[in-house]
């Protein structure tokens, strides 16, 4: 019976699924528009925009996270809130920067040529390098008042956010793991 009903099921997805993804609105040449068209540059600049502000956000949000996971105590609060601080200030930073970045249009968005590209990639990279040796003083502060299980879950947190940055900068789950 359900080996049936199955079969019914997917016969009548294969016949509606064309139907579902037409939209019967001609755009003026007779040609029929869809629902995954190409989104407007007004479309396109709220979106970056919300990401831009979305950015420091999630950083925030993260960074309260672990500071209720880690219990922070009344004697810890004033490194925790330098190292705290030294972390919003550069999601700030990045936030800013990603609003004052003007998406490009049409033809200008390519990315350039492979130098091009790595002249990018280098001036990123320093700039992580240089938020990373600003927070260092805050970081070695705040790690040094923790407890060996605030410790643990403190560097769970930092295991966590590193999988996630190697990722966003191209290396593949298994790319982390294959390094030798």
């Amino acid at each position: 019976m359900s080996l049936k009903l199955l079969f019914g099921a997917a016969a009548v997805a294969a016949l509606v699924s064309p139907i579902a993804f037409a939209d019967p609105a001609p755009d003026g040449g007779g040609a029929q528009q869809h629902s995954w068209h190409q989104p407007s540059p007004e479309q396109m600049a709220q979106w970056h925009t919300q990401m831009c502000k979305d950015r420091y956000a999630r950083e925030a949000g993260k960074l309260a996270y672990l500071q209720a996971a880690l219990s922070i105590t009344d004697a810890q609060r004033g490194a925790f809130d330098q190292w705290r601080n030294a972390k919003l200030g550069s999601a700030k930073a990045h936030s800013d920067a990603c609003l004052a970045h003007q998406p490009m249009q049409g033809e200008e968005r390519g990315h350039g040529d492979a130098l091009e590209h790595n002249a990018r990639e280098v001036k990123m990279l320093e700039g992580r390098l240089a938020e990373l040796k600003s927070e260092r003083p805050a970081l070695e502060a705040l790690y040094s008042s923790l407890t060996p299980e605030q410790k643990k879950v403190f560097d769970r947190a930092a295991e966590h956010r590193h999988h996630h940055m190697g990722e966003r900068f191209g290396e593949g789950r298994e790319g982390r793991h294959d390094r030798g």
